[in-house]
């Protein structure tokens, strides 16, 4: 079953002919929170309305884990066969306890045999990063070079340093901004993990019989309220005839860039996708006949709840 088609047609439209288009899933059902859901849906749509001419972002909804399931087995939708570059988790609260017991396993599949993307936003980067149950910092039950070691720590803005990255333009770089942060984890390296500098490291392991190495670089890292880093990505690769062979990229995100009242906090969370799929994100605006100016959307306001559950993250 899907998700309101009325809001999956939002992000599909304006298409440029000449752009890529990125085809992303993302997760709306039981534990995604609403706010998180239609503010990514406005945020992906004001790219694809000023930023779009190099790479557009097709959005399909899932509700249903069975549909959840069979993307994650296969790497395409269920109904079109249409291939999926990327995997989206917005926050909200342990989504993965709807899903099938065994989505670990098909996420390392998607991830590692697919070579599909993934981004995951405060409750998505709890659970990549292997936090599965309610309050469990420190748990990593996914083995994906990352670990949560702080958290919970209530709604509001906080203040995110951001380094030399591949996703953000090169004049965010050294620079502090603000993003909304909803009980969002703080991230760390995960044991076993060498580091090459202080913001990047890698981890070699064996996952479902393959020899494994996982790139991670945090770039972007709180200043203030919580511990550790607030944005990492990272990418798995695989061994083959002595050979490292790059496969699905991940990007997780502690803040909520979507709940962010800032244009360039909106363009964070489309070029995250965009990096995730393969591509280096281009600012490349979109051909639009008659105007070349749209007015900026503006997400739905957050939901405060209490700090005992990690809602929205």
């Amino acid at each position: 079953m899907r998700w309101t088609p009325a809001l999956t047609a939002i992000v599909t439209l304006l298409a440029p002919v000449s752009s890529t288009t990125v085809n992303v899933a993302m997760w709306v059902g039981d534990g995604a929170a609403s706010n998180c859901v239609e503010s990514s849906l406005r945020a992906i749509e004001y790219w694809n309305a000023n930023y779009a001419g190099a790479y557009h972002i097709n959005v399909i909804t899932y509700a249903s884990p069975s549909d959840w399931k069979a993307v994650l087995e296969t790497g395409r939708d269920p109904y079109t066969g249409t291939r999926i570059d990327v995997i989206y988790v917005p926050g909200g609260y342990h989504p993965e306890w709807h899903w099938d017991s065994d989505w670990i396993d098909l996420l390392y599949h998607a991830q590692i045999d697919l070579g599909i993307g993934y981004v995951g936003i405060c409750a998505g980067a709890y659970l990549h990063a292997g936090v599965t149950h309610r309050g469990a910092i420190g748990e990593d039950l996914v083995v994906d070079g990352v670990t949560a070691i702080d958290g919970n720590r209530g709604n509001g803005y906080v203040s995110v340093l951001i380094q030399q990255n591949p996703i953000t333009p090169q004049s965010t770089w050294g620079k502090v901004y603000k993003y909304y942060y909803a009980n969002g984890p703080g991230m760390a390296a995960e044991d076993g993990s060498v580091f090459i500098s202080d913001n990047r490291w890698y981890k070699v392991c064996w996952l479902d019989g393959k020899e494994i190495r996982i790139d991670v670089q945090g770039f972007g890292k709180y200043a203030e309220l919580v511990n550790g880093w607030a944005m990492v990505l990272g990418w798995y690769s695989v061994k083959k005839d002595g050979e490292w062979e790059p496969s699905g990229r991940f990007v997780l995100l502690g803040v909520h860039p979507e709940l962010t009242e800032r244009t360039g906090a909106w363009k964070l969370l489309a070029r995250a996708l965009i990096w995730a799929a393969g591509y280096e994100p281009k600012e490349t605006p979109t051909k639009k006949p008659g105007s070349s100016v749209s007015t900026p959307l503006v997400p739905a306001l957050p939901i405060r709840l209490p700090r005992s559950r990690r809602v929205c993250g």
